[in-house]
């Protein structure tokens, strides 16, 4: 808004004395749409002061649109939660029914999640909630079957912290291993507890990655040999498959 600002005092705005501040966006529009008229070119410079001014003003246009959108986006689905129903809000959002105010709030919420390139549709919205459910679904059933596995990840941790000196670590397990060895006693929620079984799996990865690469042993000694084994195998266990379900629009 500074640029436009200043292209209105190059092109000696008559009414600049009265420009807004810069941080008032929808006043500068106004001003600089009332007097884009009155602007002169200055014959010292190269600069188009009206038709650039024009480009701004049409992006500083669009970027309102968008700040107006998400706005609204976010005043309805706050009015949702409060239990507002659909036919409420046809009349602010001059639709005549409570299927036009739903289908509009999609047309919203597409605008806020699509792709370069993807329409602004309620299907798009609706498609976009369904991955992000989906993904949420995913995390919270990998969060329960990591915590199952938690007290064998820690059981399994205290062997191989026993047996460290003996593990063959490159710079990444390492890495691991102190998060692990930081974290162990550490771990009292389900989100965390589940972070820790990871973890384990990806120094366990390390590990054998950092063998394969470098042909050295994993691990030098029985002890430790036996330690990363109980690992190894705990890292292949099976995992539970995602459960799916289908979303559908609210009431």
């Amino acid at each position: 808004m500074q640029r436009l600002r200043d292209l209105h005092e190059l092109g000696d705005d008559p009414a600049f004395e009265r420009f807004p501040a810069t941080d008032e966006l929808l006043l500068v529009l106004e001003h600089a749409q009332r007097w884009a008229g009155n602007l002169k070119q200055p014959g010292n410079t190269p600069v188009n002061v009206s038709g650039e001014a024009a480009v701004l003003r049409v992006k500083l246009w669009q970027y309102l649109r968008e700040q107006a959108d998400a706005g609204q986006l976010k005043a309805i689905e706050h009015g949702r939660a409060a239990g507002v129903p659909w036919q409420h809000f046809t009349e602010a959002l001059c639709v005549t029914s409570k299927q036009g105010a739903f289908q509009k709030a999609q047309r919203l919420k597409a605008e806020q999640v699509r792709e370069p390139g993807e329409r602004r549709t309620p299907e798009v919205a609706r498609e976009h909630a369904d991955r992000a459910a989906a993904e949420e679904r995913a995390e919270r059933a990998m969060i329960i079957a990591q915590e199952r596995r938690f007290p064998a990840a820690q059981h399994i941790t205290r062997l191989l912290l026993e047996q460290r000196d003996d593990l063959t670590l490159d710079d990444m397990a390492a890495y691991w291993l102190s998060e692990l060895t930081k974290t162990i006693d550490d771990r009292d929620n389900p989100a965390k507890r589940a972070r820790f079984t990871s973890w384990l799996e990806a120094l366990v990865r390390a590990i054998q990655g950092h063998a394969r690469e470098s042909g050295r042993p994993p691990a030098t000694t029985d002890e430790a040999r036996r330690a990363l084994a109980l690992a190894t195998d705990f890292t292949h266990q099976e995992r539970p498959e995602i459960p799916r379900q289908t979303t559908g629009e609210g009431a």
